[in-house]
């Protein structure tokens, strides 16, 4: 009898226990299911074009053609656009009938064209699959430290009448948390033809943003580059000023600074040209598809306020096919362009290859 008491006595406690433990195993997990009748859970990362983007533990991103899609649910809130409701809005994904999504919690998006106030969305009635636009994860303004980086290689050797190498490399690391985003970029290029060496380059420049609010922040950014084939082979930057994020998301980003700072040239013949500067920079991409298909565009307009060189410009502009989480092919355009009155470079490189991500 006593030992009855005792396991009754027990008995609460591990009820506790199980709802707990059985609550937590469902927490952070969205839900979808298909047509056919599978069910996939993870984390809904987008719905862009037609395509839904979920990452699973256990078969990394997963896109899935949202007509395929029976219903699904979402752990924590997205935010959507759809054909009845002109402006972006957050809410949390429930399951219903087949072909159709239950909308609940519904309000303006606060990153976004809402105030972060209610707003009229179909709360609690039916919202068919096939009329949502958009959806997309928030991301956090502040979180833990998220490092992230990329690397670009391309190669192409030939041997005929002449032998042609041409190797290019670009790196680019990201780092956030808190308040501030480091990035930091890396490019080299080299180009042979038989004995003769057409191009030979390499650049490195670091940015550091301090965000004052979800979009403003303050930038400052140094750089340098150094050239074997130019005349003029040294160019140093650096400088500080505002910046404004329109928009960083899972469908893309686009970004625009204006800084004040200081351009050195140096020449082959020992010379060198110093001056104040001002500048614009852009960095934009956007994703297709679930992510499967990238645009990008980034580079830096620089004037000079005196000196031998009038302006600069240089950047890169390309597409990208990802063909899992972690590789994808690109094709890609870049430009160097300093104009002076003394030496000036005129580069273009154009170049394809595979780009390994992490």
């Amino acid at each position: 009898m006593l030992h009855l008491r005792r396991i009754a006595s027990c008995l609460p406690r591990f009820i506790v226990l199980v709802l707990l433990y059985g609550a937590g195993g469902l927490a952070f997990a969205d839900t979808v299911w298909l047509n056919n009748g599978d069910r996939i859970s993870g984390t809904i990362r987008s719905l862009d074009a037609g395509k839904l983007l979920i990452h699973t533990d256990y078969g990394g991103e997963i896109r899935i053609a949202i007509e395929k899609v029976k219903t699904m649910q979402s752990d924590g809130e997205l935010v959507l656009r759809d054909e009845e409701y002109e402006r972006a809005y957050r809410a949390t994904l429930k399951p219903a009938q087949a072909g159709s999504v239950v909308v609940y919690g519904a309000q303006g998006d606060g990153d976004g064209d809402g105030d972060g106030d209610a707003v009229e969305a179909p709360l609690g009635e039916p919202l068919p699959l096939s009329s949502l636009n958009s959806a997309v994860r928030p991301r956090p303004f502040l979180n833990d430290a998220l490092f992230t980086g990329r690397l670009d290689l391309a190669a192409n050797l030939k041997s005929a009448s002449t032998d042609t190498q041409d190797y290019s490399a670009a790196l680019q690391g990201g780092l956030r948390h808190g308040l501030w985003r480091h990035a930091l970029n890396a490019t080299y290029a080299r180009s042979e033809e038989d004995a003769s060496v057409n191009t030979d380059n390499y650049g490195v420049d670091y940015t550091l943003d301090r965000f004052l609010s979800k979009q403003a922040f303050w930038q400052g950014r140094v750089l340098h580059r150094r050239d074997w084939v130019e005349d003029l082979n040294r160019q140093t930057a650096y400088g500080t000023g505002p910046g404004y994020q329109f928009w960083d998301d899972e469908r893309g980003a686009f970004s625009l600074s204006a800084l004040f700072g200081r351009v050195h040239y140096g020449y082959s013949d020992g010379g060198s040209d110093n001056s104040y500067a001002y500048s614009l920079r852009w960095d934009y991409v956007h994703y297709f598809s679930g992510k499967q298909f990238e645009l990008f565009a980034r580079g830096e307009l620089l004037r000079p306020f005196d000196g031998d060189a009038d302006v600069s410009v240089s950047g890169e502009m390309g597409a990208r096919y990802n063909m899992n989480s972690w590789l994808s092919l690109y094709m890609k355009y870049a430009r160097n362009q300093v104009s002076s009155s003394r030496e000036s470079l005129n580069e273009s490189i154009y170049s394809t290859g595979i780009g390994v991500r992490w």
